[in-house]
């Protein structure tokens, strides 16, 4: 049975998780599998675990979804799994509850994401939306991360486009760091930290990308990645579960743009795209931890290009090294020609 373990030294969360040795391995450059041998496309639908969600085109037909959710079949957790803390020895153990959801998020096979157009990419949000808000209503369920691995330099293993939901029964330490920085801002000035930068990138321009009704898409002053873009709604909003269906077409359209820039500056690169969204509020062990969270945590989406995999530094220290300042590749990718139609 899967289970979680503390790391100590690093105050860190690890799942170990033998039953994910059991996946299909597919190397890099493998062909993908032949449509009848693909569970994931139109008509397969009965090959799946049992659906939990889907979008369709037309409700009354089942073969002309959009996305389709279900339960991963190598799941990292189980919400059957027991939620309960434990010594083992020394170290603590937590029992490997939560969810773990595959969202089949495009009926092609091999589409890559910076390819998929407004239709699809909203079908994808929609369903994080709609599965987050879901899943938060189970009140054990104390952080849900929601996620796209696009390539095998960024995590993927199945050949057929797929999103992964994860719902955790602990609010992960990435997350804190980020509750932590926004909940000091906010002391400070009173003033979400994200607003305070949305201000000061509209201001300054330079590495502002594309903007719309709803959203803003910019490279970060101090990326992580090379090429690494924000896209963060201009209205303050802490829970990406609450977007408004108006606002989930603005988003589509926003990452369609960004989207294809990437796919024309770096050819269609390996990708990771994050939700960074706040938790439900729960009990927690440290008193007043989620006062004012609606005022001070600012959801937003990050993509991430992958070119190569991080150096020992990186790794032990925490810093990251970026070659390309934002400034130069914010330029690079305003400059570039609109992509050809999707046909």
């Amino acid at each position: 049975m899967n289970e979680f373990r503390h790391q100590m030294l690093y105050d860190t969360w690890v799942i170990i998780a033998p039953n994910r040795a059991k996946r299909p391995a597919f190397s890099p450059g493998s062909p993908p599998p032949a449509a009848i041998n693909d569970p994931f496309i139109h008509g397969q639908e009965q090959r799946t675990p049992p659906e939990i969600y889907a979008v369709r085109e037309n409700p009354r037909i089942t073969a002309s979804w959009l996305t389709r959710v279900f339960a991963n079949r190598f799941p990292l957790l189980k919400l059957e799994a027991p939620l309960k803390r434990a010594k083992r020895g020394f170290y603590s153990i937590i029992g490997g509850f939560g969810a773990h959801e595959m969202v089949i998020d495009h009926p092609k096979a091999t589409t890559h994401l910076c390819h998929f157009d407004q239709k699809n990419l909203r079908a994808l949000y929609q369903s994080f939306r709609d599965r987050i808000e879901a899943l938060s209503k189970d009140g054990r369920i104390a952080h849900i991360h929601a996620f796209k691995n696009q390539g095998m330099k960024a995590g993927n293993t199945i050949p057929h486009s797929h999103s992964q939901i994860v719902a955790l029964p602990f609010i992960p330490p990435a997350t804190e760091r980020i509750i932590d920085a926004s909940r000091r801002h906010y002391n400070h000035h009173e003033r979400c930290l994200v607003c305070d930068m949305l201000e000061s990138e509209e201001a300054d321009q330079s590495r502002i990308l594309y903007r719309n009704r709803h959203f803003l898409v910019f490279a970060p002053f101090a990326p992580r990645f090379e090429f690494e873009v924000w896209i963060v709604p201009l209205s303050h909003e802490s829970h990406f579960e609450q977007l408004s269906s108006d606002a989930l077409g603005d988003l589509a359209e926003a990452s369609e743009w960004i989207l294809g820039r990437l796919a024309l500056a770096l050819e269609d690169p390996d990708l990771n795209l994050t939700l960074v969204s706040a938790p439900p509020k729960r009990p927690h062990p440290k008193p007043n931890y989620f006062h004012h969270l609606e005022h001070f945590f600012h959801w937003h989406v990050a993509i991430v290009p992958r070119f190569e995999a991080r150096d020992g530094f990186e790794l032990s220290s925490g810093c990251y090294i970026n070659p390309t300042p934002p400034e130069e590749y914010a330029h690079f990718l305003r400059e570039l020609p609109a992509p050809p139609e999707k046909g």
